[in-house]
């Protein structure tokens, strides 16, 4: 039996999963610190005041987020802060109008871990706010290929929330070798991406949950779950961009007909 899985979900209360273990909030191990206008697609959401998970700019009025930072949860309970280097001031707060989790998601096997945010309010691009391209359907990115993962989550596994933004640079691992990494309690399914290294130091973690993956400057992945963080031979695992790109766009379609957004 895997130890305690520490999933990358902002929730403060023990949500009970299969096997006897428990849900945490997942920060970035092993980085650095940047300033917003490298990565200025991150934001932060924002629930009751306080850093909740993290979030990534792809339209002037969309933020994709992890599902599991935000189901069941109503809009009017969340901000976005925009074009900040902090998660605790500076930047732009924006109003969540309305939230878009995949039905399909389920913290059983946190398979479609991905949701819409719609803002209420479009956002003011700059050099510190600005959108990311997604990845293709059916992009692919080659084993061991580096991606970038920010946000501010915990600088080590079992605290530590950073400050200022950071970002860390890992390996796109295979999907058999992370699969087997993880079963029998875990499966790796094709709408999950798995970054890391064998011998650890460096991840997502705590706090860092639906901030993004990014590949060659496209949003590859939305930061979901792991097995504590930066943990040997155990990958962070992602949303997959590139296989649950057409739910994306189809919802964002839909998102935007039911408030009336005129389309460009």
């Amino acid at each position: 039996m895997l130890p305690l899985l520490l999933f990358f979900a902002f929730v403060s209360c023990v949500v009970s999963t299969p096997a006897g273990k428990s849900l945490a909030d997942l920060k970035i191990v092993g980085g650095e610190d940047i300033d917003i206008t490298e990565a200025p697609y991150q934001v932060s959401l924002v629930r009751r005041g306080r850093h909740a998970c993290g979030g990534a700019i792809i339209d002037d009025d969309i933020v994709l987020t992890a599902a599991h930072c935000v189901s069941g949860s109503s809009p009017y309970e969340f901000q976005v802060r925009a074009g900040s280097s902090y998660s605790y001031g500076g930047g732009h707060l924006y109003p969540v109008g309305d939230i878009l989790w995949n039905p399909n998601f389920n913290y059983r096997n946190m398979d479609h871990d991905i949701a819409i945010l719609w803002m209420s309010r479009p956002f003011n691009f700059s050099d510190s706010i600005a959108p990311v391209e997604l990845m293709k359907t059916h992009e692919e990115i080659d084993d061991g290929d580096l991606t970038m993962v920010t946000g501010w989550g915990n600088i080590f596994e079992n605290g530590g929330y950073p400050s200022t933004l950071q970002r860390v640079f890992v390996p796109k691992m295979n999907t058999k070798a992370c699969d087997a990494a993880y079963k029998p309690v875990y499966t790796i399914t094709s709408r999950m991406l798995c970054a890391g290294t064998e011998e650890g130091g460096k991840d997502a973690c705590q706090g860092d949950s639906g901030g993004p993956l990014v590949y060659n400057n496209k949003l590859a992945g939305i930061v979901s779950w792991g097995l504590g963080c930066a943990r040997p031979e155990y990958p962070g695992v992602y949303s997959k961009i590139s296989e649950l790109r057409p739910w994306i766009d189809r919802n964002m379609f839909n998102l935007r007909l039911r408030h009336s957004v005129r389309f460009p």
